[in-house]
């Protein structure tokens, strides 16, 4: 069984999601409207591997927040996933903090650190080659300083969207 790595950043920022309480992202603005809150999502993938890293990356490292994570078949968001930051560096390598609140399971160790590479032409970010921990993301856009990425664990679709200073 793949072990999920959080990075979407992402790692990415994708970890486990089971013991994560379940939010809606509805609130009340009115008795009579609820204001629903929209996060952009990126769909378009750079033209070129180059493009894609210094996006990534930023030619040296990139600080990439979470502002949406989802699993499949749950309405909301998952709340232990939106204090997550991964830094991307250059190098291929990153640092990953789950944030003071961590869901369980996989994600029982606030910081983690691990490589990734870019493959299938900037379709995909590999985390962790060749550990237990390795996964494979899909990278579904970037732009405007904003990556979506998504996956699956245990057999469930995962979707995150992470957003740099």
């Amino acid at each position: 069984m793949k072990k999920y790595l959080s990075i979407m950043l992402f790692s990415v920022p994708v970890l486990s999601f089971i013991a994560c309480e379940l939010t809606t992202l509805e609130e009340s603005g009115t008795e009579d409207d609820d204001m629903i809150i929209q996060v952009f999502e990126p769909e378009t993938i750079p033209s070129s591997i180059t493009e894609f890293e210094t996006m990534f990356h930023g030619d040296t490292q990139i600080t990439w927040s979470a502002i949406s994570f989802t699993l499949a078949g749950f309405e909301g968001l998952q709340n232990c996933r939106l204090d997550d930051t991964i830094i991307v560096m250059a190098d291929g390598t990153y640092q990953y903090d789950g944030g003071e609140v961590l869901c369980g399971a996989e994600d029982s160790q606030r910081f983690r650190s691990g490589t990734w590479q870019i493959i299938n032409n900037g379709n995909n970010i590999l985390f962790d080659e060749g550990t237990s921990r390795q996964y494979t993301a899909r990278v579904n856009g970037l732009e405007d300083r904003t990556i979506s990425l998504s996956g699956e664990y245990l057999g469930l679709e995962i979707r995150g969207i992470y957003t740099s200073n």
